[in-house]
């Protein structure tokens, strides 16, 4: 952490190097990382606050990133003396996106609203300029002269395919929602990324990993273990379960679009299983951790087996659409060793890459990556040893100084749930029940009629996408 004052300069200082800034922030946590003339010199993050507390701003993180930086120069740089500062996401359209999932879920997401709201609201101040303000609470006062937020989907690609060697690669994103988009598949050339298909929210892969995983008994971090796990017991029993996961939870397309069962997922609870009718389907309870064995045992190789048709088949997909022998892979670990199943073992692709980082980690370089090679159009060098893009993590101090941003985390009081209800049941139900009244929508489509879930976009992305937060939240 910088904890000298900073000389102040005549003129702004100008380095060799291009130093580029990457934050996110997330339920996951937050993150930094530096990027120098476009390789990771430095990256770290901050666990989520307990108490219910929302992650905030990472300015402990964001300090050491700056001492990293000016350790290289030998001369103190601020957040002025960046080329840029990256923020993964467009915040203000991800508020926008939460609020209007609680409006269509008003009344009955009211458990989803209390969970979402605060981290929904931290991202709608960090849009509307607190982002600026915290950047200049550990800088001196300074502000960056360019501030630049690419979206989710993009950071995660970014992360992926800038830090492999490869000139050109198919991309499988599949690390949640952000503004909307759950998972893409994309495809890389050279400093370009064009995104080809999207899968919306709560359509996520993401979302059923981890509730396969969660049910089998490795919940949370620990969802990787699934793959841990023994054989089946009963090859026969472990048949029929994949058969009801991938017919009767999620709705599986040969391209490897899926849609989740909102019998077995509640909407209203931010997709989280319905236990009950999830015990009625496979006849068993959620497991607990532990040894497994027995039907539960069957469970896990059924899920497992699940997961890897799932990856398999949208790799075949970014295959049909890219026609390039390699692969980028952002995802969470489970899916991530899910790739090294059937995917692998069918050749579909010469070279499959994952990146490098932890999640948080990997959002707050791709952001910074995507500046430098899609906003300023620097080109990715001739060579790529696999060494480029391994971030040099440096862990923070115990005894150092807790975060001095302008809004530090703090668990959530009675005071602020409070308000959060408030504003629950005295505005948005009433708002939402209006706006079913006054414009009553049209029954979607089955699910079950429709050849495929993804959403075509076909768009190489440029400078203007990364430009501005999103769109304004609706007034309140």
């Amino acid at each position: 952490m910088i904890l000298w004052k900073k000389p102040a300069p005549a003129a702004p200082k100008k380095t060799a190097a291009q130093y580029i800034l990457g934050v996110s922030v997330s339920a996951e946590g937050a993150a930094a990382a530096m990027l120098r003339d476009g390789k990771v010199i430095f990256s770290a993050y901050e666990p989520p606050p307990a108490g219910g507390a929302a992650a905030s701003f990472p300015s402990a993180v964001v300090s050491a990133a700056l001492e990293k930086a000016s350790e290289a120069e030998n001369v103190i740089l601020g957040v002025q003396d960046m080329a840029a500062v990256a923020f993964c996401g467009k915040p203000l359209a991800e508020y926008a996106r939460l609020r209007s999932e609680w409006m269509a879920l008003a009344p009955a997401g009211f458990g989803r609203f209390m969970v979402t709201a605060p981290g929904a609201f931290v991202k709608k101040r960090l849009g509307e300029g607190l982002l600026a303000r915290e950047l200049a609470a550990v800088s001196w006062g300074e502000v960056p002269a360019l501030t630049l937020y690419p979206e989710h989907q993009l950071a995660c690609a970014a992360s992926a395919f800038y830090a492999s060697p490869f000139e050109d690669s198919a991309i499988l994103s599949l690390d949640g929602p952000g503004e909307g988009p759950a998972a893409a598949v994309c495809m890389g050339s050279g400093e370009k990324i064009k995104v080809l298909r999207e899968l919306l929210h709560p359509d996520s892969p993401q979302l059923l990993s981890g509730a396969l995983a969660a049910y089998a008994g490795y919940g949370g971090e620990a969802a990787w273990e699934l793959f841990t796990a023994p054989e089946a017991a009963d090859k026969e029993r472990a048949g029929e379960f994949y058969r009801r996961i991938v017919s009767e939870l999620a709705e599986l397309r040969e391209d490897g679009s899926v849609r989740l069962s909102r019998r077995y997922f509640s909407e209203a609870d931010g997709m989280r299983p319905d236990l009950p009718r999830w015990r009625k389907l496979f006849g068993l309870g959620p497991g607990s951790g532990g040894e497994l064995e027995g039907e539960r045992l069957d469970f896990a190789a059924a899920a497992r087996a699940a997961l890897e048709e799932l990856v398999y088949r949208l790799g075949a997909q970014a295959k049909r659409l890219s026609g390039s022998n390699n692969l980028c892979l952002c995802a969470p670990p489970e899916l991530k060793l899910a790739a090294e199943g059937k995917l692998k073992a069918a050749g579909l692709f010469v070279n499959i890459w994952s990146q490098p980082y932890s999640a948080p980690e990997s959002k707050a370089a791709g952001a910074a990556l995507a500046a430098r090679h899609i906003y300023f159009g620097i080109k990715r060098p001739a060579t790529y040893p696999r060494s480029w893009g391994e971030p040099v993590k440096q862990e923070l101090p115990e005894e150092s100084a807790p975060p001095f941003g302008v809004n530090p985390p703090r668990p959530l009081s009675a005071a602020a749930r409070l308000g959060h209800a408030a504003y629950f049941w005295l505005y948005l139900t009433p708002a939402a029940a209006a706006a079913r009244f006054s414009t009553p929508g049209e029954k979607a489509a089955a699910g079950s009629e429709r050849a495929s879930f993804y959403v075509a976009r076909a768009r190489i992305y440029a400078r203007e996408d990364l430009e501005g937060a999103g769109a304004g939240p609706a007034p309140r």
